[in-house]
């Protein structure tokens, strides 16, 4: 399924960054930088991702309009910068399923050109960035939560580091056990059965005869 994680450092150096030294300017341009360093192999070779694209336009706006703001509107932004991003990620990732779900890009390194447009393959790439969208959208409300408190460290920690982790890690484990089946698929003989699988046609394991 190629590595979309990568394309999610921006979002973390943001976080890092801001919980650092809180300056919403500096993070989002920090994360911008970032953004543009790991977008920068793709878009040279004119295969753009729109994960990374997403992030590039995001932490850029969010840099201009922190910049340009006063202090009331950079301690917004502080406050709920992460809430910004991560709700604008969900919106792009949802908004994009009925096209081209953004996991396609990744999975298109790994998989065989003849299978990119068979139902299983755009199925399976619905279904998992459905679920990394219903993980941005997890993220989003959490990251509300703590902004909700500012001053609070324990929520802060639970709702904006805990919980999001957690999600992540959650879905990248479900998405190396899609890859780990479609290598399996993509490596077994044609007609063979799955493993621990019988002859194909048989029925359930009959006991034997006396």
């Amino acid at each position: 399924m190629g590595n979309p994680f990568v394309s999610l450092i921006p979002w973390v150096v943001f976080a890092v960054v801001d919980r650092a030294a809180p300056s919403p300017q500096w993070a989002a341009l920090s994360a911008a930088v970032t953004a543009v360093i790991i977008a920068w192999p793709s878009i040279a070779a004119r295969s753009p991702r729109l994960l990374d694209l997403s992030a590039i336009v995001l932490f850029v706006a969010l840099a201009i309009a922190a910049f340009l703001a006063g202090p009331d509107g950079r301690e917004v932004i502080a406050q709920y910068g992460r809430t910004i991003v991560t709700g604008a990620l969900a919106l792009i990732v949802f908004a994009t399923l009925p096209v081209r779900p953004f996991t396609e890009q990744y999975a298109r390194q790994s998989v065989p050109r003849e299978m990119w447009d068979t139902p299983r393959f755009k199925h399976v790439n619905r279904v998992l960035s459905a679920g990394w969208g219903a993980v941005f959208a997890f993220m989003t409300v959490c990251h509300l939560i703590a902004a909700s408190q500012p001053d609070d460290r324990r929520l802060s920690t639970i709702f904006n580091w805990l919980l999001p982790i957690a999600a992540i890690l959650y879905m990248i484990k479900v998405t190396e056990r899609f890859r780990s089946a479609a290598r399996d698929r993509a490596t077994a003989p044609a007609g063979a059965a799955p493993a621990g699988a019988g002859p194909a046609g048989a029925g359930p394991p009959q006991p034997p005869r006396r």
